[in-house]
């Protein structure tokens, strides 16, 4: 499961992938305006990050599906 998922419908509309990048990349330039360059940074690795997976990672194809293993794969967490 990825932090991030670009495939999920919520980030369809282009104007949502782009406020998801522009508030912590504003909110990063609040906390440096205040002194606070750690959190800064914190917020403008947020943005990165979230500009990295919604505009300039690797989209795959349409029709890719998981794959068997991927699909059977129980990721609750109780084994045994």
């Amino acid at each position: 499961m990825k932090f991030l998922d670009p495939q999920h419908p919520f980030f369809k509309p282009l104007w949502r992938r782009i406020l998801t990048v522009v508030a912590p990349t504003a909110w990063a330039l609040v906390e440096l305006s205040n002194g606070e360059a750690g959190w800064a940074v914190v917020f403008f690795g947020a943005a990165a990050y979230a500009g990295y997976e919604l505009f300039l990672a690797p989209k795959p194809a349409p029709d890719a599906r998981p794959s068997t293993d991927e699909a059977a794969r129980d990721d609750k967490g109780d084994e045994g």
